[in-house]
């Protein structure tokens, strides 16, 4: 029995030491030659593209922004104001942080095809809403502390 060498890195070289050496293999392969030069197009077989969650994101950023409203409630119900606002303050800051990490990630995937573009209004409203209940809860806050200071 004979067999062939095996083959090294220098060998790509030589070309003439791989004739020969499948005796199986056909001098012509079978199929139709239109079929073999077809071209392939790949894309969207196996790409898989999720959705958005921006419904979750838009509710969140709601309820965020009416929670750093709350401070406010101090002059109208003065009572029990300030331990709601100092609640809603705190519930703020809980929500709307990662609401709008969330918010920039699906935009970002949005962006890039990861997420389809059907809650794309949603996630950047929500977005946006998350922003203004930063910026709220902080101006809130610094309002009560400088002028509601009595």
């Amino acid at each position: 029995m004979n067999s062939n060498r095996p083959l090294k890195i220098d060998d790509i070289k030589k070309p003439e030491l791989a004739e020969g050496a499948h005796p199986f293999a056909e001098e012509e392969p079978e199929g139709e030659q239109a079929n073999a030069n077809a071209p392939v197009d790949y894309r969207g077989a196996y790409e898989t593209v999720g959705k958005s969650t921006g419904v979750l994101l838009l509710i969140m950023t709601i309820t965020g922004f009416v929670a750093s409203a709350l401070p406010l409630s101090r002059y109208f119900l003065p009572e029990a104001g300030w331990q709601l606002g100092l609640f809603g303050w705190l519930v703020s800051w809980i929500i709307a942080l990662p609401a709008l990490v969330f918010a920039v990630n699906d935009l970002k995937a949005i962006r890039l095809g990861r997420y389809t573009d059907q809650g794309k209004w949603m996630v950047s409203l929500s977005f946006w809403l998350a922003l203004l209940t930063v910026v709220n809860s902080i101006s809130t806050a610094v309002v009560i502390l400088v002028f509601g200071a009595e």
